[in-house]
Protein backbone atom coordinates (compact mmCIF):
# COMPACT_ATOMS: atom_id res chain seq x y z
CA UNK A 1 0.00 0.00 0.00
CA UNK A 2 1.26 4.24 -0.81
CA UNK A 3 0.02 7.18 -1.24
CA UNK A 4 -1.49 7.86 -4.69
CA UNK A 5 -1.04 11.50 -4.59
CA UNK A 6 0.23 14.95 -3.73
CA UNK A 7 3.58 15.43 -1.73
CA UNK A 8 4.20 12.26 -0.70
CA UNK A 9 3.09 10.04 -3.70
CA UNK A 10 4.58 6.68 -3.90
CA UNK A 11 5.58 6.65 -0.23
CA UNK A 12 5.02 2.87 1.12
CA UNK A 13 3.14 2.71 4.33
CA UNK A 14 3.38 0.37 6.83
CA UNK A 15 0.40 -2.56 6.49
CA UNK A 16 -0.96 -4.41 9.55
CA UNK A 17 0.58 -7.63 10.54
CA UNK A 18 -3.22 -9.39 10.63
CA UNK A 19 -6.00 -9.43 8.57
CA UNK A 20 -7.99 -7.45 10.78
CA UNK A 21 -7.53 -4.23 9.63
CA UNK A 22 -9.01 -3.89 5.66
CA UNK A 23 -7.25 -1.20 3.87
CA UNK A 24 -8.59 1.12 1.37
CA UNK A 25 -7.62 -0.59 -2.68
CA UNK A 26 -5.53 2.35 -3.83
CA UNK A 27 -7.75 2.05 -6.96
CA UNK A 28 -10.90 3.34 -4.90
CA UNK A 29 -8.61 5.81 -2.58
CA UNK A 30 -7.64 7.50 -6.08
CA UNK A 31 -11.22 7.46 -7.54
CA UNK A 32 -12.60 9.01 -3.99
CA UNK A 33 -9.91 11.80 -3.92
CA UNK A 34 -10.56 12.65 -7.95
CA UNK A 35 -13.98 13.24 -6.84
CA UNK A 36 -13.35 15.35 -3.60
CA UNK A 37 -11.06 17.35 -6.01
CA UNK A 38 -13.76 18.16 -8.39
CA UNK A 39 -16.90 18.42 -6.08
CA UNK A 40 -15.26 20.28 -3.42
CA UNK A 41 -13.05 23.72 -3.06
CA UNK A 42 -10.05 21.10 -2.71
CA UNK A 43 -8.07 19.62 -0.05
CA UNK A 44 -5.79 22.32 1.05
CA UNK A 45 -5.70 22.96 4.96
CA UNK A 46 -8.89 20.80 5.32
CA UNK A 47 -9.44 19.13 9.03
CA UNK A 48 -9.99 15.77 8.33
CA UNK A 49 -11.56 13.09 10.56
CA UNK A 50 -11.08 9.47 9.60
CA UNK A 51 -13.20 7.05 11.96
CA UNK A 52 -12.54 3.58 12.26
CA UNK A 53 -8.75 4.95 10.74
CA UNK A 54 -7.10 1.38 9.83
CA UNK A 55 -3.94 1.92 8.81
CA UNK A 56 -4.66 5.16 8.32
CA UNK A 57 -4.42 5.66 4.55
CA UNK A 58 -7.40 8.16 3.80
CA UNK A 59 -6.17 10.03 6.07
CA UNK A 60 -2.65 9.94 5.22
CA UNK A 61 -3.94 10.60 1.37
CA UNK A 62 -5.54 13.39 2.70
CA UNK A 63 -2.56 15.36 4.36
CA UNK A 64 -0.39 14.19 1.21
CA UNK A 65 -2.77 16.53 -0.81
CA UNK A 66 -2.60 19.43 1.53
CA UNK A 67 -5.02 18.89 4.19
CA UNK A 68 -4.13 20.77 7.26
CA UNK A 69 -4.68 18.58 9.68
CA UNK A 70 -6.55 14.89 10.33
CA UNK A 71 -7.41 13.53 13.52
CA UNK A 72 -7.89 9.16 13.57
CA UNK A 73 -10.33 7.20 15.47
CA UNK A 74 -10.27 3.58 16.11
CA UNK A 75 -10.89 1.65 18.88
CA UNK A 76 -7.79 -0.90 18.08
CA UNK A 77 -4.82 0.52 19.87
CA UNK A 78 -2.91 -1.17 17.61
CA UNK A 79 -4.39 0.25 14.56
CA UNK A 80 -3.54 3.87 16.08
CA UNK A 81 0.14 3.06 16.55
CA UNK A 82 0.27 1.78 12.98
CA UNK A 83 -0.97 5.00 12.11
CA UNK A 84 1.74 6.80 13.69
CA UNK A 85 4.27 5.09 12.50
CA UNK A 86 2.71 5.91 8.94
CA UNK A 87 2.56 9.66 10.05
CA UNK A 88 5.71 9.61 11.19
CA UNK A 89 7.16 8.11 7.63
CA UNK A 90 5.34 10.81 6.08
CA UNK A 91 6.86 13.54 8.92
CA UNK A 92 3.32 14.45 9.22
CA UNK A 93 3.06 14.06 13.24
CA UNK A 94 2.79 17.16 13.87
CA UNK A 95 -0.57 17.60 11.80
CA UNK A 96 -1.99 14.55 13.20
CA UNK A 97 -4.32 13.37 16.57
CA UNK A 98 -5.47 9.68 17.47
CA UNK A 99 -8.03 9.06 20.03
CA UNK A 100 -8.70 5.85 21.07
CA UNK A 101 -12.53 6.02 20.41
CA UNK A 102 -15.41 3.41 20.22
CA UNK A 103 -17.65 4.20 17.70
CA UNK A 104 -20.56 5.21 17.72
CA UNK A 105 -19.78 7.20 21.51
CA UNK A 106 -18.15 10.42 20.38
CA UNK A 107 -17.27 13.33 22.56
CA UNK A 108 -18.18 17.09 21.71
CA UNK A 109 -14.82 18.01 19.01
CA UNK A 110 -13.69 21.15 19.57
CA UNK A 111 -14.18 21.91 15.41
CA UNK A 112 -16.41 20.77 13.15
CA UNK A 113 -14.66 18.47 10.36
CA UNK A 114 -14.67 19.40 6.53
CA UNK A 115 -14.14 15.97 5.17
CA UNK A 116 -14.93 12.91 7.17
CA UNK A 117 -14.34 9.41 6.60
CA UNK A 118 -16.26 6.24 7.64
CA UNK A 119 -14.85 2.56 6.99
CA UNK A 120 -16.02 0.40 9.41
CA UNK A 121 -15.21 -3.26 9.26
CA UNK A 122 -18.00 -4.38 7.15
CA UNK A 123 -19.94 -7.08 9.19
CA UNK A 124 -21.12 -3.99 11.48
CA UNK A 125 -24.01 -2.42 10.85
CA UNK A 126 -23.43 0.65 12.53
CA UNK A 127 -23.22 3.64 9.51
CA UNK A 128 -26.02 5.02 9.85
CA UNK A 129 -26.00 5.05 14.08
CA UNK A 130 -22.36 6.64 14.22
CA UNK A 131 -23.37 9.30 11.67
CA UNK A 132 -26.20 10.77 13.81
CA UNK A 133 -23.72 10.30 16.58
CA UNK A 134 -21.49 12.36 14.77
CA UNK A 135 -24.22 15.04 13.90
CA UNK A 136 -25.36 14.82 17.32
CA UNK A 137 -22.31 15.97 19.02
CA UNK A 138 -21.67 18.72 16.12
CA UNK A 139 -18.80 17.20 14.30
CA UNK A 140 -20.41 18.65 10.77
CA UNK A 141 -20.45 21.83 9.60
CA UNK A 142 -22.56 23.01 6.80
CA UNK A 143 -19.94 22.65 4.33
CA UNK A 144 -18.95 18.95 5.57
CA UNK A 145 -18.39 15.80 2.77
CA UNK A 146 -18.84 12.29 4.36
CA UNK A 147 -17.32 9.26 2.89
CA UNK A 148 -18.31 5.98 3.65
CA UNK A 149 -17.24 2.89 2.67
CA UNK A 150 -19.10 -0.15 3.10
CA UNK A 151 -19.82 -4.04 1.57
CA UNK A 152 -21.17 -3.52 -1.78
CA UNK A 153 -23.84 -6.41 -0.95
CA UNK A 154 -25.33 -3.92 2.59
CA UNK A 155 -28.16 -1.55 2.27
CA UNK A 156 -26.95 1.51 3.91
CA UNK A 157 -30.23 3.81 4.51
CA UNK A 158 -28.46 7.02 5.17
CA UNK A 159 -29.50 9.52 7.28
CA UNK A 160 -32.19 12.10 5.89
CA UNK A 161 -30.15 14.90 6.68
CA UNK A 162 -27.88 14.09 3.69
CA UNK A 163 -27.30 14.36 -0.06
CA UNK A 164 -25.94 11.71 -2.12
CA UNK A 165 -23.02 13.21 -4.51
CA UNK A 166 -21.69 9.85 -5.61
CA UNK A 167 -22.09 6.14 -4.88
CA UNK A 168 -19.31 3.25 -6.81
CA UNK A 169 -19.18 -0.55 -6.43
CA UNK A 170 -15.78 -1.64 -6.86
CA UNK A 171 -15.96 -5.48 -6.22
CA UNK A 172 -17.23 -6.36 -3.10
CA UNK A 173 -16.57 -2.97 -1.92
CA UNK A 174 -18.94 0.14 -1.98
CA UNK A 175 -18.69 4.08 -1.39
CA UNK A 176 -20.80 6.77 -0.88
CA UNK A 177 -20.32 10.19 -0.84
CA UNK A 178 -22.52 12.93 1.21
CA UNK A 179 -23.24 16.22 1.89
CA UNK A 180 -25.49 18.26 4.21
CA UNK A 181 -29.13 19.38 3.05
CA UNK A 182 -29.03 23.16 3.12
Amino acid sequence: MRIIGGTHRGRKLTTPPDKNIRPTTDRMRETIFNILTHTSSGLEGARILDVFAGTGAMGLESLSRGAGHCTFFDKDRKALQLVKKNSSLMGNLDKITVRNVSAPKFLRPKIAYDVIFLDPPYELDIIPDTINALRDNGYFADHTILIAEYAAKNNIRFPDFLNIIKDRTYGDARFTILTIKI
